[in-house]
């Protein structure tokens, strides 16, 4: 893999990371802009921000490793 490519997936990985937790600034905010209080919603919201940025981070595991084979 060039190094081009492997940047390539860097910045997708990490673009992604970084929409990831926008969002999760969302979900931990009512339609009011209020912070939701109920540890319950914010757990939810932190289990699925987890999940999604341990696949971008696997992402980047896997793009390197690829990188480092040839």
């Amino acid at each position: 893999m060039e190094k081009s490519k492997l940047s390539s997936y860097y910045y997708l990985a990490c673009d992604r990371i970084h929409q990831i937790v926008d969002d999760l600034y969302e979900a931990v905010h009512d339609e009011f802009g209020g912070p939701v209080e109920t540890s319950d919603e914010v757990e939810k919201a932190l289990g699925e921000v987890k999940t999604l940025i341990w696949h971008e981070i696997d992402l980047i595991r896997s793009a390197v490793d690829e990188h480092c084979e040839q």
